[in-house]
């Protein structure tokens, strides 16, 4: 998949990722975006936490002669989009892609201009192992014996998704997610919203003597984690790619996360 970076001159920073097999997928962070000033965070800051990113995933299709591109998505941080179809009018330029949504009731418009981001100059054969579009299959649990355990909540879709750019993105979403009663969700709503939904982008550096890969997180939907790194541990098997965090310590036993995603377009 190509990773498209959003212009630095502008006040956010994200990518738009898309694949020919027809996947796609965004994500934008705001400005200024800090973690949460306490242990507990404020109704005031999980608004705002919750209005300065945006991640959704889903297909796309192209309408050369309107000049538009339709994202179709599965889901969304927002609840409210998953299902929706995003139409775009876009325009190409050298290195850029610019996508100019509907205007707003005032008349407004927006421009959305992204810069296309060159290979690495290093680009090993296990880059091109991950590069592409991974769909989630499931989530397994094992305890330090290797036994399996019961996994009380798991996901119902998402996407990791490597570019030949050296960067990397993630969606997951958990299944049963609520709408806001309302237009604009309450900081309730919101935290809700935010709990049932993973989402963070950045650089990824391949140890392949080890066997991990670390995700560097600049962006991440949870403001705790901007900035740091995750660890994963991966294997490729036929068509799927399995990742393993650390291993966590529950109850003085060690507790072993597996998530496998399968290749998209195979």
């Amino acid at each position: 998949g190509d990773g498209e970076e959003l212009s630095r001159n502008e006040s956010s920073t994200g990518f738009i990722m898309y694949d020919p097999a027809g996947t796609m997928g965004v994500v934008i962070q705001g400005a200024d975006r800090a973690p949460y000033a306490g242990d507990e965070a404020t109704p005031e800051e999980i608004l705002a936490a919750y209005r300065s990113y945006t991640s959704y995933f889903g297909g796309f299709t192209v309408d050369p002669e309107a000049g538009t591109v339709t994202h179709h998505l599965r889901a969304s941080m927002n609840p409210r989009g998953a299902g929706s179809d995003y139409v775009r009018h876009y325009e190409f330029e050298e290195d850029s892609l610019t996508l100019q949504p509907p205007a707003g009731a005032d008349g407004g418009v927006v421009l959305l201009t992204w810069r296309r981001l060159s290979d690495l100059a290093e680009l090993t054969d296990e880059h091109r192992r991950f590069i592409g579009f991974w769909e989630f299959a499931r989530l397994d649990r094992t305890d330090d014996s290797g036994t399996a355990l019961p996994v009380q909540r798991t996901y119902e879709d998402g996407f990791i998704i490597y570019t030949a750019s050296g960067h990397m993105a993630v969606h997951l979403v958990r299944p049963g997610r609520e709408l806001s009663a309302g237009g604009r969700p309450t900081a309730e709503e919101a935290a809700a919203a935010m709990s049932t939904y993973v989402s963070y982008f950045g650089p990824y550096t391949i140890h392949e003597e080890e066997g991990f890969v670390v995700h560097q997180r600049p962006g991440c939907w949870f403001p705790g984690c901007i900035g740091s790194d995750a660890r994963r541990g991966y294997e490729f098997g036929d068509g799927t790619l399995t990742l393993r965090p650390p291993a966590r310590e529950v109850d003085g036993g060690s507790v072993q996360d597996a998530l496998t995603w399968e290749r998209v377009g195979e």
